[in-house]
């Protein structure tokens, strides 16, 4: 018999040889049904990683973020009549003078000081906080002494989207046209609330498109929504902080790119600037007391900009010459306070999609969070007082214009694309098109350059909810007759954008389209039920599973059919999902 040491020592032995294949069998079993991300959260490893865990560190940025509540009655309760105008920025009739936009809300001096006390403190106090006493060096957990930084995070670069409910359909679909247009880069998927996350939609469709969902740590992420009062609009922000990319791309869950966008990220533009946005249909509506809270000047004696107003009003004066007023000429009486030096760029931006660097925009990324925690109440209508898409969209150009980081606006507004009625000869909007910065940067006249193209479309009214396409008639005339709505764009992208969208918004909910027994689609085209369809995997489609399929049979397999018997020659090579 052994001694007792040695059997002691054996029993242990034997007890971790059991454990050890006891965790064999459960990896394998596991593995066997789901991919080897689902077992291990690649974001808790790249946590794990770094030596700390997650709320610690995102938390650091909203600790203590209450001290600059600037704590006056909501702005948005204070609207003196209407709200703000909304001109698009060819109008040439109305005046967006200094004057008009003091007088849209009661903004009394008491609550300017205020505001610009707080707006100051946290620059001053909290920003300088994180920076100089925790080193925080990028817009995010990760830190220049962590071994990842150089291996993983210095230089990397990808897509980020926000999705959860609806969303996440919306965003499988523009996921699925990246992929479609060869683009590179890993996506995350921001999921605000485990309550909106899905697993198979997470674990299985995603990863086979190089795709994740992020979902923060709950008691992190549920934490500042409660102590916030976060929604939507707000969560953009905390994508950008808990993602593992240095460099981002962000698209809204209905900002389809036209071509492959990886050449940005390469560009000479985008390494100079680390910022790139792309502006709105709107003129300009901030408050001037914006600038006086921020501590920007407008400079009176120097207008930078002649918008379609100046040269109007030039020509009326000089009796249809176009002779422009000299710059003593003009006031913040006479002109749109916004197109003077140190304003805020007119027109507006549209955040649906921008390019930046957390560890070059840092400074951006602070303050746009503070802009956002306090935008419902104050910022947001602060920096646009109720005109068209009040929301997270301004914070950020209004940000890197306070903190003096460098940003390029594409410089030819956007085009609003569409059709013709048959029936009533009227033009519908149905989507936005976009150009490319690293052109219109090159261009010397790029407003009026009719060479550029559009390199993506905001697919805005309407959006891909089969409920929305059948309810208002978005696909067919009352006769049956069916319509295409992005004629504008194939030029731009080189195939029949129609098709493109509706082939996978098709292979993406109907089941019908596919064969029962091969799982083939109907049409001989090249997708497969198995990899393709996610009818039964997403809450958002399983809630409306019967009006999906009547929909599918009744409208979208012969509006599909319709598309592809009628693409144009030129783009009959171009044609995604062959048929084989």
């Amino acid at each position: 018999m052994l001694p007792p040491k040695k059997r002691f020592v054996r029993a242990v032995a034997l007890l971790l040889a059991v454990a050890a294949v006891n965790i064999v069998i459960v990896v394998w079993y596991l593995g066997r049904e789901r991919p080897l991300s689902s077992i291990f959260n690649y974001e808790n490893l790249f946590r794990l990683s770094m030596g700390h865990g997650s709320t610690k560190d995102y938390s650091i940025f909203f600790k203590g973020l209450e001290d600059y509540n600037p704590e006056i009655s909501k702005l948005t309760s204070n609207y003196n009549n209407k709200k703000a105008q909304e001109i698009k920025t060819e109008n040439d009739e109305f005046l967006m003078s200094k004057e008009y936009l003091e007088s849209i809300i009661d903004l009394p001096q008491a609550a300017v000081a205020k505001l610009e006390e707080s707006h100051s403190n946290y620059i001053e106090v909290h920003m300088k906080t994180l920076i100089e006493k925790h080193g925080i060096k990028t817009f995010g957990a990760i830190q220049p002494h962590h071994a990842e930084w150089a291996s993983e995070y210095e230089g990397s670069r990808g897509i980020v989207m926000v999705g959860g409910d609806k969303y996440s359909w919306l965003a499988l679909l523009v996921i699925k046209q990246v992929r479609a247009l060869g683009m590179k880069y890993p996506i995350e998927l921001f999921i605000p609330g485990k309550n909106e996350y899905e697993a198979h939609f997470c674990e299985v469709i995603l990863p086979a498109l190089n795709a994740r969902c992020n979902l923060p740590e709950e008691s992190f992420l549920e934490g500042i929504k409660s102590k916030f009062n976060l929604h939507r609009y707000q969560f953009k922000l905390v994508a950008f902080l808990t993602s593992q990319f240095e460099n981002i791309l962000y698209l809204d869950a209905d900002g389809f790119p036209l071509v492959n966008l990886d050449y940005i990220f390469e560009s000479e533009l985008y390494k100079e600037k680390n910022m790139l946005l792309w502006p709105d249909a709107w003129a300009r509506t901030t408050n001037p007391a914006f600038y006086d809270i921020s501590g920007l000047t407008v400079n009176e004696s120097k207008k930078t900009v002649l918008n379609a107003y100046d040269k109007k009003q030039a020509a009326d004066k000089a009796a249809g010459t176009t002779e422009e007023t000299p710059q003593s000429g003009y006031s913040f009486k006479n002109a749109y306070f916004h197109t003077f030096e140190g304003a805020l760029p007119d027109p507006t931006t549209e955040a649906g999609i921008m390019f930046i660097n957390k560890t070059s925009h840092l400074k951006t990324l602070l303050l746009c969070l503070y802009y956002n925690i306090y935008g419902p109440d104050t910022y947001y209508a602060l920096l646009t007082q109720g005109a068209a898409g009040e929301g997270d969209k301004e914070t950020f150009i209004a940000a890197a214009t306070v903190m003096g980081e460098p940003y390029y606006q594409t410089g030819k507004g956007l085009k609003f694309c569409g059709y013709t009625n048959k029936v009533t000869s009227e033009f519908n909007s149905k989507s936005l098109g976009h150009y490319d910065p690293i052109e219109t940067y090159k261009s010397n006249d790029p407003a009026n350059d009719d060479q550029l193209k559009f390199i993506f479309m905001h697919l805005s009214y309407p959006k891909y909810y089969p409920d929305w396409l059948v309810n208002n008639r978005e696909l067919k005339y009352d006769d049956g007759e069916d319509k295409r709505i992005y004629e504008e764009a194939y030029e731009s992208a080189g195939y029949d954008f129609d098709l493109r969208v509706f082939q996978i918004f098709v292979e993406s909910l109907c089941s019908s389209y596919y064969d029962e027994e091969t799982g083939k689609p109907v049409d001989g085209s090249s997708a497969l039920k198995d990899t393709d369809y996610v009818g039964d995997h997403l809450k958002y489609l399983r809630q409306h599973v019967q009006f999906n399929e009547n929909s599918c049979k009744n409208v979208f397999l012969s509006h599909l059919q319709y598309l592809k018997e009628s693409t144009p020659e030129k783009y009959s090579d171009k044609i995604y999902r062959k048929n084989v």
